[in-house]
C-alpha cells in the first residue's frame, strides 16, 4: 500500500493498494462526523462494487443510501445533478454526513460538485474505479457538470477528505478504458518523471 499526501486548500491522503474497498467504512468513520452516507455511482460500476462498499460502511455503523444514475458523459448534466441534490434533501442528509463517489471521472465530478453545493458544502470521499480517474479526476478538487454549450462549464474547486484507489477495481475495466488511463500516465511521465517514463518504456504499465 502506498500513501501520497496532497497539499491543497485542504490536505488529504491518496491511498493506493488492493483491498481498500473493504476499508471504506473505517475511512468514512474518520472523514464524517455523522452516521449517514450516500454512495453515488453509475449503472456500469454499481453492479460490481456497490454491495461491497455498502457492506463495509454498514459494518462501521453507517446508514447507507445509494444514488445510481445511467453511465456516460451525457448524464453528467444539470438534470442528474439536481436529481441528486433533491434525493439528498429528501433523505435529510446533514452537513455532518457525507457523500462517496464510487466510479470513474463522471461520477467523481458529479459527486464532488454536489458535495460542494449541497447545504453549502458537505464532506466527500473519492473512490475512483478507472485508472484515468485515479491519476487525474479524483485528485486536485476539480468538480463540474456539463452544460448544453460545453463540458465542465459549471463547477467548483472542492477537495475530498481522502481518495482510496483500490487497484482491484481496475481488474473489471474494458481494455480501451484502461488504455485511456495509460495515456494520462504516459503524459505525466513525459512531463515530470524520467524514472517513470523509463519504467513505462521498459515494462509498460506493469508495477507488480
Amino acid at each position: 500500500m502506498t500513501t501520497v499526501t496532497v497539499k491543497a486548500s485542504q490536505t488529504y491522503d491518496v491511498t493506493i493498494g488492493r483491498g481498500l474497498l473493504d476499508t471504506l467504512g473505517e475511512e468514512a468513520a474518520r472523514a464524517f462526523k455523522g452516521r449517514s452516507v450516500c454512495i453515488v455511482s453509475d449503472s456500469n460500476v454499481a453492479p460490481h462494487y456497490l454491495s461491497q462498499a455498502t457492506h463495509s460502511l454498514e459494518g462501521a455503523g453507517f446508514t447507507v443510501l445509494a444514488f445510481v444514475f445511467p453511465a456516460g458523459e451525457e448524464h453528467k448534466n444539470g438534470h442528474t445533478y439536481l436529481s441528486l441534490l433533491e434525493y439528498l434533501a429528501q433523505e435529510h442528509l446533514t452537513r455532518a454526513d457525507g457523500l462517496i463517489a464510487l466510479g470513474g471521472g463522471v461520477v467523481g465530478d458529479l459527486t464532488g460538485f454536489a458535495a460542494a453545493t449541497y447545504l453549502r458544502g458537505i464532506p466527500f470521499l473519492q473512490l475512483p474505479t478507472t485508472l484515468l480517474a485515479a491519476v487525474d479526476a479524483s485528485v486536485g478538487g476539480k468538480t463540474a457538470i456539463d452544460l448544453e454549450h460545453g463540458k465542465n462549464l459549471a463547477g467548483a474547486f472542492y477537495q475530498p477528505m481522502a481518495v482510496l484507489c483500490d487497484l482491484d477495481t481496475l481488474d473489471t475495466l474494458p481494455d480501451e478504458i484502461f488504455r485511456e488511463g495509460c495515456a494520462e500516465v504516459i503524459k505525466y511521465a513525459v512531463l515530470f518523471d524520467e524514472d517513470l517514463f523509463r519504467h513505462l518504456w521498459d515494462r509498460g504499465p506493469d508495477f507488480d
